[in-house]
């Protein structure tokens, strides 16, 4: 999936979805602030399953590639525009997504 400004963004995840507690946990966001963003997104005409949730019986259940898409494309402001930035991001990027990989191997 690729964002507005075409950085395609790689994401690895356990599963396929997850419950909003352990979302949040990973992401370090707030209740408060994912119901901010959620009344916000709706007023606008925006919908809950284009953020990424899904509901299954009662419980809201996430697809966290969607939700993290949806953050890049939606509540990202600094978005790099010099190489230079381009360059630290993706370095960034890499370095979150080895240091993720290293601890879902650790966590077995």
């Amino acid at each position: 999936m690729s964002s507005k400004d075409g950085m395609l963004l790689n994401y690895k995840f356990k599963k396929g979805l997850v419950k909003t507690s352990y979302l949040l946990d990973k992401l370090s966001i707030s209740v408060s602030t994912l119901n901010y963003w959620k009344t916000l997104w709706t007023k606008n005409g925006g919908m809950h399953w284009d953020m990424g949730m899904r509901m299954i019986g009662k419980n809201a259940f996430w697809d966290p590639i969607v939700f993290c898409n949806w953050i890049v494309n939606n509540k990202l402001k600094n978005k790099p525009t010099e190489p230079e930035q381009k360059l630290d991001h993706n370095k960034m990027i890499l370095f979150v997504k080895r240091n993720v990989e290293e601890q879902k191997y650790d966590n077995r």
